[in-house]
């Protein structure tokens, strides 16, 4: 957290340093800027300044003296500057937005009549066809930017709470009622009154989540695992011939799975967790990885 005191005006307030340390409604609104700002309508020293403004809970200043508006745009200024922590520089040298966050600022939101509930932290109540289903809308957005892929994101994963009467829901731990493939068109629809801060929140969480996994470590049955593997090439002189066809990602896992009959047919791999799967994927993939370094 960033700590600002000013003892002459009795002021101290924390303001957090990256997205991690926003509270509820502050990530709704930085999101909602970040947003705005991801589409062009405001720049990075408009996003900075305003996000200062909300943060540290100011109102515009009614004054006409000159010299005292140059003055407190100057001290604002020098407060947006803190907002640079948000930030970091990836490898291709551009400034992005800091995503190192697992846990869901938006447990759930407010509907026209009932809340809709989002999945838990680091994503433990979710099944594997509901992350395969959330990864297509995921890169849609990233390929089109078309908003209508944020909806479908956010509708993938809110649904309202799991009544008492559907104790036979698939995944005992979920408050929410089980994932529908089908209903989520109409979801999506419903979500469009809803705040673009909350919308945009869910992507910027949904994509931390996947970078993430890229590094993730768990401990299943007292042994550490690093999911990095799942993203690790093989060795050069190992590599077997490909064709140049696209492959669909996650679907394929997705069928192969259910080819492989584990975990049953292909309706209850989509209904299996999705950190079970995980965990499948990763014995697989270690076992072609010590077939192809035995040989």
């Amino acid at each position: 957290m960033h700590k600002i005191e000013i003892p002459d005006a009795k002021i101290k307030v924390f303001i957090p340093e990256d997205l991690s340390e926003c509270k509820n409604e502050q990530y709704i609104n930085i999101c909602n800027l970040l947003y705005k700002h991801s589409i062009g309508d405001i720049n990075l020293e408009t996003f900075k300044i305003q996000a200062v403004y909300f943060l540290m809970n100011l109102k515009p200043s009614k004054s006409k003296n000159k010299e005292n508006e140059e003055a407190k745009y100057c001290n604002l200024k020098l407060l947006s500057d803190l907002m640079d922590s948000f930030f970091e520089i990836d490898k291709n040298e551009k400034k992005v937005i800091k995503q190192y966050f697992i846990n869901n600022p938006i447990e759930k939101v407010r509907g026209n009549f009932i809340n809709y509930y989002g999945p838990s932290d680091e994503f433990n109540n979710v099944s594997f066809g509901e992350y395969v289903d959330a990864l297509s809308h995921f890169y849609d957005f990233i390929e089109t930017q078309e908003i209508r892929y944020l909806y479908l994101l956010f509708a993938t994963f809110y649904r309202e709470k799991r009544s008492a009467l559907f104790s036979s829901a698939i995944y005992k731990k979920d408050k929410r009622v089980p994932y529908n493939s089908e209903k989520v068109e109409l979801l999506a629809d419903k979500f469009k009154i809803q705040n673009i801060g909350i919308i945009y929140g869910f992507f910027m969480l949904f994509s931390s989540f996947q970078k993430y996994l890229t590094t993730a470590k768990v401990w299943v049955q007292g042994k550490e695992i690093d999911f990095e593997l799942l993203y690790k090439d093989f060795p050069t002189d190992k590599k077997q011939p490909q064709s140049s066809l696209p492959g669909i990602g996650m679907k394929s896992i997705l069928y192969t799975i259910a080819e492989s009959g584990i975990f049953g047919p292909l309706k209850e791999v989509r209904e299996t967790s999705l950190w079970e799967i995980l965990i499948r994927m990763y014995d697989i993939r270690k076992r072609d990885f010590d077939s192809l370094l035995n040989n």
